[in-house]
């Protein structure tokens, strides 16, 4: 009888409540062939930049619901050619909290100062893996480290003469067998440069040609609880993808000893992105995260109004407040940052009840 009376219509939502986590790209083009992302395997797709004409609806329609927004998650937003364009009209935007991942190697002077002196960008993620030019540049392909080195120093100086904590630099890395040992470097790297976090990711297989797992945390716990005293002494946080009492938890901030949890939701005790998040692809397509594979609607074309109370983000809303898994919410771990184990164990206990 449930399901009889439990209308679709019931699934409406206002966006913005809760506010929005907006997670998009500008293009689908980027500068670097790492073999631990997806992206080389993209390199024959047709490649584009989002127009600003799109963005500027974006702007206007998602942005006042947003809580952040990040302008590149899958790609190089500075491959854009319109990058400049778009930096200026987050600036005159509705949303104070943009932030953007970059790898850093295609910023000049003019483009630091840009992303310095501008209102709306709270924070910048740079990708770095490797601590060395040897190691730096074997994995992330056609990259420069003594330029990356130089685009960040510079960086740092930069935000020094504006004053002022914004925007906020974090980095990013992969920790694979090859770069485990220079990760107590990588962190006196990002203390140089005024890096407030290093998020660490456990690597994940993309193809079977890259063997880089790391096989025993065990063995690496030395190189680990190193880092994460050097991360502490230097003010530094360090999330890591794995929890050990030995890891100087003592000195954890709040955001570091929860880094790999995430609370239950009010909507769906599995995942709530329909509810709370987005995912805009650079052709304007509306996808619910990016995992779930296809967009529900286009906001080219379309209002997002119109596609956040569509049919099928409706019926998806449903199916997560009942936890009557689609086949991708299935095999997904929305729980938790990047601790694998945790986050199965979350979801077994959900999809049991």
């Amino acid at each position: 009888m449930l399901k009889i009376f439990d209308r679709l219509s019931n699934y409406k939502h206002l966006p913005g409540t809760p506010r929005l986590q907006v997670r998009m790209d500008i293009t689908n083009k980027c500068n670097l062939l790492c073999p631990m992302c997806h992206y080389p395997n993209t390199v024959g797709e047709h490649k584009f930049d989002m127009e600003p004409e799109l963005f500027q609806k974006i702007v206007d329609q998602i942005f006042p619901h947003a809580a952040w927004v990040s302008l590149a998650c899958q790609y190089e937003a500075f491959m854009s050619r319109h990058i400049e364009t778009i930096l200026d009209m987050c600036a005159k935007g509705p949303c104070t909290s943009v932030g953007m991942v970059s790898n850093a190697t295609l910023w000049s002077e003019r483009r630091i100062n840009l992303l310095v002196n501008n209102p709306a960008i709270e924070t910048v993620s740079v990708s770095i893996d490797g601590a060395t030019k040897a190691t730096y540049e074997k994995f992330r392909i056609n990259g420069n480290f003594d330029k990356l080195v130089r685009n960040l120093e510079n960086f740092a100086k930069a935000k020094k003469e504006r004053g002022g904590d914004r925007p906020a630099l974090r980095v990013n890395t992969v920790l694979m067998k090859s770069t485990i040992s220079e990760l107590p470097q990588l962190v006196e790297l990002c203390l140089r440069i005024g890096a407030m976090r290093l998020e660490c990711i456990r690597y994940l297989p993309i193809n079977g040609q890259l063997q880089e797992a790391i096989p025993n945390w065990e063995d690496v716990m030395p190189i680990l609880i190193e880092a994460k005293k050097l991360a502490h002494s230097g003010g530094m946080e360090l999330f890591l993808p794995l929890e050990d009492p030995r890891l100087d938890v003592e000195r954890d901030t709040k955001r570091e000893s929860e880094c790999n949890t995430s609370a239950v939701g009010t909507f769906s005790k599995y995942c709530e992105a329909p509810w709370s998040a987005v995912q805009i692809y650079p052709d304007g397509g509306i996808h619910p995260c990016g995992f779930y594979g296809k967009a529900f609607g286009n906001i080219k074309d379309q209002d997002f109004i119109d596609i956040w109370n569509s049919e099928q983000y409706l019926e998806l809303r449903r199916s997560l407040a009942r936890i009557e898994l689609h086949g991708k919410c299935d095999i997904c771990n929305p729980h938790g940052y990047d601790n694998m184990e945790r986050k199965g164990r979350i979801n077994a206990k959900v999809a049991a009840k």
